[in-house]
This record gives C-alpha cells, structure tokens and sequence, in this order.
C-alpha cells in the first residue's frame, strides 16, 4: 500500500538518507549531499510555515520509506514548481505517477495556474514520466531562470491546469466495513454492467478526498461512516470511452456501524452486498480490486491485533 503524508520532523532522518544517496542525486549533487539533522529540520520548517501553498510529502509503501515529492507556489506568478525524488528499489513501479499526482492535484486545489519541472536531459525515465502526464517541454522562463535554474543544463516542461484536468479524472471512496458478530464484512456494489466494486465517485470542483468518498458513500448506501485515512490506496487506468484520458481511483476504509446500507441510486446501483472476505473475493471480478480488498484485510488485522 503507497502513502503520501505531510512530512514532519520524524522524518528527518528517512529524507537525509534520500539525499544522501548517489544514486538518487546524480543528476543534480553528484555524490549525494550530505545535510546535518538541524539543517534539514530549518529547509522542512519553511515548508511548515508556508503550507499550504508550499508543502513537502514523504512516500511510503507499506511502511517502508521511498521517498519524497513537493511542490512551491510562487505567489506573484501562480506558478508551482514540482519535484520527486525515490531510491532505486522504489522506482518502476508505479510509485513516482501516484505520488506525482497527488502533488500535482493539491497545488492545483492550493492555486497553482501551472506546473514545471526541470529534469536533466540524460534522466530520459523522468522525462517520459512527466510527459505522461502532460507536460510539455518549452523554452524556460526568465522568472524560473532568476530562481537559479540553468537553461543549459536542464529541460524545462510545464503543465496548466486546464490541460490537465481535460487530461485526467479523478475518483474517490472507500472499502465499506461492519464487524457483525465478531466478523469483518465487506460492502460491495453491484454495478448495472454486473461488475462488483466498492462505493465512490467523481470528485467535484474544491472538494478533498476525504470530503468526496463520505459523499459519495452517503448517496450510494445511505450510510454514515467512520473513514479511517491513515489507510489510502489507489489505481490508474485508461479510459475506453475517453481516448487519451487517465482515470484515479482513490480509496480509504470505511466503518459502518448500527445501520444498513440501502440503495440510493437505482439508476446507477443494482445492489448492495455485505460479504465475508473469501466470499466477497469469489464475487469480485477484477483481480486489482482483488488484491486492494486482501490489503484492506491486512489492515485491518494488524491494526486491532496492536
């Protein structure tokens, strides 16, 4: 499972790790660069204050430390800049996309106009990245050159909101929870397709994640739920229907309790169904929702088992 947090000061050691790295810094510190404990706690304080115009995440997957992505919001401009950074083991794995659109959809919500980057020209695995996403490479700005960056030795690539929000679509809900006698049972929805999965929906213009899977779970199911946000996971794919255009799905745990779910769309929910674990697997069919409902288990029993 991938998180993306706030960074704070107990992070400190993970990011001085990162930069430490060779490997990770060769394109922009050849042979790592090496901060003290207090010096890395006064660069993080600056995001702490400016936030959330500016701020700094540090990428987990399950528990393990990756790495980091932020993004500044220049206030005269509305320009953002962007950055990511992960160890080796973490790279290829679609680790650096879901970071990277977290990043880039909050400085959208925070009031970036734009985005940029600027890659080294022999980083070709972060160039394509960014292109994916749709950035476009031009000619670098004379307000970006003025921050120190150097024309010469780095390709600028922007991205406008617009562009982006025609490129990508987002999603947001949860796998839905009671605990009935002692048992975990998992809430699917029975889609008018036949298709199983659990409740959400698109995420409106100003709304949080957080805000958008209890809508969504309320005008599905009728249910009111404890979210539980410390677990998130996501997928990506390309939409059919839409040429061109990704589609994110984000989702968390959800609670339920003292209530039954009902159908509040007809329309749009054949049914509803609470299933034990195996049984809710059998019923599933695709194998990435699969595996998404075994790691919300997981989650779950290593959570009361503590």
């Amino acid at each position: 499972m991938i998180s993306i947090k706030e960074s704070t000061y107990d992070d400190i050691k993970d990011i001085q790790s990162l930069w430490a790295d060779e490997d990770v810094m060769r394109y922009i510190w050849p042979g790592g660069l090496h901060e003290t404990e207090e010096a890395v706690k006064e660069w993080l304080d600056r995001f702490i204050s400016a936030r959330p115009k500016q701020n700094h995440y540090s990428i987990f997957e399950d528990g393990k430390y990756c790495g980091e992505t932020q993004y500044r919001i220049d206030s005269e401009t509305k320009n953002a800049s962007l950055d990511i950074k992960l160890f080796e083991f973490a790279r290829g794995r679609g680790i650096a996309t879901q970071a990277l659109l977290y990043s880039i959809q909050e400085a959208f919500k925070q009031g970036a106009e734009n985005l940029w980057v600027d890659p080294h020209p022999a980083n070709a695995k972060a160039i394509n990245l960014y292109r994916k996403l749709g950035f476009i490479q031009k000619e670098m700005p004379e307000y970006v050159i003025a921050l120190g960056e150097d024309p010469s030795l780095y390709i600028y690539m922007e991205l406008g909101k617009k562009e982006f929000n025609d490129k990508f679509e987002k999603s947001c809900g949860a796998i839905v929870y009671t605990i009935d006698g002692g048992v975990i049972k998992y809430l699917l929805v029975e889609e008018m397709s036949g298709f199983h999965s659990f409740p959400k929906g698109h995420m409106e213009e100003g709304e949080t994640e957080i805000e958008t899977a209890l809508r969504e779970i309320k005008e599905e199911t009728n249910l009111e739920v404890e979210l539980c946000t410390d677990f998130r996971i996501s997928e990506q794919y390309q939409l059919s229907e839409k040429p061109g255009v990704t589609k994110q799905v984000v989702y968390f745990l959800a609670e339920y309790k003292d209530s039954c779910p009902c159908i509040v769309r007809p329309n749009e929910v054949k049914s509803l169904k609470s299933l034990k674990l195996e049984d809710a697997i059998n019923t599933i069919e695709y194998d990435n929702k699969k595996e998404m409902l075994k790691k919300a288990d997981s989650y779950l029993k290593r959570r009361s088992s503590n």
